[in-house]
């Protein structure tokens, strides 16, 4: 019977230990510009920084126009925690939108997304000011960590259970 303790303690704690490294996926500290900022001129690029290093490979960058056009132009450049999308010419003056999808450093896409409006269009674009924080929708890859974790621990508690029943009694 102090096996079985023993194997459900170990396991609780092998649970507890590995959400907690499973969970930390990479947050959107900031978004330049400012999620739900106005500016007069469109900016020359979105800038969006993460708590941790994200992956270059699978990260996305769209910006939408209020019409619906994507205005990213050319490759995204992911540098540590950094990530910069150049923009085109942004001719229709309304609220922009940004969703991008990076990688976590643990191998999770993240979607992240935010808005900014250009009040007047046509102008030339220009670097973008500030850098207040962004919105994240966090994605449910934690969520599916937690249950898998569960399961798992579930199954060491069943094998103990069939290990403990199986001894023949002294």
């Amino acid at each position: 019977m102090r096996r079985l303790i023993a194997i459900l303690v170990a396991s609780f704690a092998a649970l507890v230990v590995s959400t907690g490294v499973a969970a930390a996926h990479a947050k959107l500290e900031s978004m330049t510009p400012a999620d739900g900022a106005s500016m007069a001129a469109p900016p020359a690029k979105v800038v969006l920084t993460f708590n941790e290093p994200v992956g270059a490979d699978g990260t996305q960058v769209q910006v939408n126009s209020p019409s619906g056009k994507n205005v990213a132009n050319g490759d995204v450049q992911v540098v540590d925690n950094t990530v910069t999308q150049p923009v085109g010419a942004m001719i229709e003056a309304g609220k922009y939108t940004v969703e991008a999808r990076v990688v976590s450093a643990d191998g999770h896409p993240v979607t992240v997304s935010g808005a900014f409006t250009v009040t007047h269009a046509g102008h030339p674009a220009t670097e973008p000011v500030g850098t207040p924080t962004g919105t994240q929708q966090d994605s449910s890859s934690n969520t599916v960590t937690i249950v898998a974790m569960c399961l798992v621990m579930l199954v060491v508690v069943a094998l103990a259970v069939v290990i403990v029943r199986r001894r023949p009694a002294s």
